[in-house]
């Protein structure tokens, strides 16, 4: 583990990471950042709580999107798998 610092909201945390991961860990900075500055000015909030607080929600939100749409195409192959498999032990 080895200990970087990230820039949120203009403040900077201390994150433990692997070295595999500080990149990904520096990205997800910048996209909260770049997130954070898409709805100060289009909502024009000011408080940072306010601003990260949607943030959150809203990657959080596209977090839940994704997965969902990763585990529908798998469902779906399962299903057809199955109905194969049924299908060949009917015969």
């Amino acid at each position: 583990m080895k200990n970087i610092k990230v820039n949120i909201a203009g403040r900077e945390y201390p994150v433990n990471v692997t070295p595999e991961t500080a990149s990904a860990m520096q990205k997800a900075a910048e996209m909260v950042n770049k997130q954070a500055s898409q709805f100060q000015t289009a909502y024009a909030i000011s408080d940072a709580r306010d601003i990260l607080a949607m943030c959150a929600l809203q990657l959080a939100y596209q977090n839940i999107e994704h997965i969902e749409t990763q585990t529908g195409p798998v469902e779906a192959n399962l299903a057809a798998i199955e109905s194969v498999l049924d299908n060949a032990k009917n015969t």
